[in-house]
């Protein structure tokens, strides 16, 4: 503003126009901030997509709600960038017990920077908990256990997941006789003693 202000100063006795200084210097600011906008917005879907990706090679296949529980997309979000990478052939898409989840493709696996050049794959730690339980959780009842985890109610997790609180209450019953569970606080407990949540 001083700069403005002795600018003006300057330029008042050579012409009427000496306004224009001031008008532009506050113009010009204005026009740059709504011009960097969309540049931000393009950042932002980049820097989203890398975090979707990392939780993939890091689990190894993602639902979009598994997806949004550990990065910081929603699950439309998740779940449009999902299927958006599988129709460029990025990820091959897999449906097991009417659950849609999704993989890197094993060539693109070899490519994550980080990753051995071997093709090794790392079990996630959620398989090796699996494999210690004799009957194993289902994808979607890790979903629930996880949401169970967070604190929601069973409303709200029928409403997250899209289905009726029927299905909700069976999926937890489920769970609680497979982690030898009485109550919500046993399961979460034991979900979390094998690694689950």
């Amino acid at each position: 503003m001083f700069v403005l202000g002795a600018v003006c100063l300057v330029l008042a006795p050579l012409t009427n126009l000496w306004w224009i200084v001031p008008v532009l210097g506050a113009f010009v600011p204005i026009v740059l901030g709504k011009s960097e906008f969309p540049f931000r917005k393009r950042d932002d879907k980049k820097v989203k997509e890398l975090e979707l990706l990392d939780a993939l090679a890091e689990q190894g296949e993602l639902t979009p709600t598994t997806a949004a529980m550990r990065t910081s997309l929603t699950v439309d979000e998740a779940s449009k960038m999902l299927e958006e990478l599988a129709r460029k052939g990025h990820l091959r898409v897999r449906i097991h017990d009417g659950v849609m989840s999704y993989a890197l493709q094993q060539r693109d696996r070899d490519e994550i920077p980080g990753e051995a050049s071997t093709p090794t794959v790392k079990e996630p730690e959620s398989s090796a908990a699996r494999k210690q339980l004799e009957e194993p959780l289902s994808e979607r009842e890790l979903e629930v256990l996880n949401l169970l985890a967070s604190g929601r109610t069973n409303a709200e997790i029928a409403r997250d997941l899209f289905i009726s609180v029927g299905t909700v209450k069976s999926h937890t019953n489920s769970i609680y006789r497979k982690l030898g569970a009485k109550n919500r606080t046993g399961a979460l407990t034991r979900g979390r003693d094998l690694g689950l949540i």
